[in-house]
C-alpha cells in the first residue's frame, strides 16, 4: 500500500493488487496514509496453494483492470 499511494500521490498510475483477505487491512493502511477511497484490484484468496496455472487464471481475470487503472 505504501509504495502504490507513494507513487499515486507523486503522478505515476498503479495497479496495487490484493487477495481479497485483506481488503480491509489494505483500506486501513491507505486510510492512515491520507489515501481515502484508494482503489485496489482484488483478486480471490488463497493465493499461496495455488499451481502456476491457477495463478495465471487469476492475473488473466484482473488484467483488463491493471491495465485501465495504469493506463487512465
Amino acid at each position: 500500500m505504501h509504495d502504490g499511494v507513494f507513487f499515486e500521490d507523486n503522478g505515476i498510475p498503479v495497479a496495487t493488487v490484493i487477495s481479497s483477505e485483506f481488503t480491509g487491512a489494505a483500506r486501513a493502511q491507505a486510510e492512515a496514509l491520507g489515501a481515502h477511497g484508494y482503489q485496489t484490484v482484488v483478486v480471490a484468496h488463497p493465493i499461496q496453494p495455488l499451481t502456476r496455472e491457477e495463478v495465471r487464471a487469476l492475473a488473466d481475470k484482473a488484467f483488463e483492470e491493471i491495465v485501465r487503472r495504469i493506463t487512465a
